[in-house]
């Protein structure tokens, strides 16, 4: 029987791992300020956070950036993207409601985070992105 199609094996070699860490971050970004701004994390919803929170989590210690700015420090941007990862973690769930200082210094955390990392464009938080995630 003849088999048509992509062969089977591993497809996410062929990306580049720094695609792969900056789009996993976004996800990320988009799926914390969906929380915050209160809209539910459904299971897959939260299975995906937990899942990119890891993933960012073990990418840090393993790839290697190089940030477009000279005066931005690359341990204090892992530093800073591993501390997402944890709040993200803590976040979405059920039991550890989210106070007034929390958001704070998550939407802290997160503007640092773009500020190094997305320099020239912004991620745009409309409001069916939010609807679709």
């Amino acid at each position: 029987m003849k088999r048509f199609g992509s062969e089977c094996g591993n497809m996410a070699s062929d990306v580049d791992p720094i695609f792969l860490f900056r789009q996993r971050l976004c996800l990320l970004i988009v799926m914390v300020k969906a929380r915050i701004k209160g809209y539910p994390a459904g299971e897959f919803r939260k299975s995906a956070v937990l899942e990119n929170a890891a993933f960012l989590h073990k990418a840090c210690a393993r790839i290697d950036i190089t940030l477009p700015h000279e005066t931005a420090s690359v341990h204090l941007f892992k530093e800073r993207v591993k501390l997402l990862s944890v709040m993200a973690t803590a976040m979405i769930s059920d039991d550890c409601p989210l106070g007034l200082h929390q958001r704070d210094a998550v939407l802290e955390n997160i503007e640092s985070i773009v500020a190094v990392a997305f320099t020239k464009q912004e991620l745009p938080l409309f409001h069916d992105i939010l609807i679709a995630a």
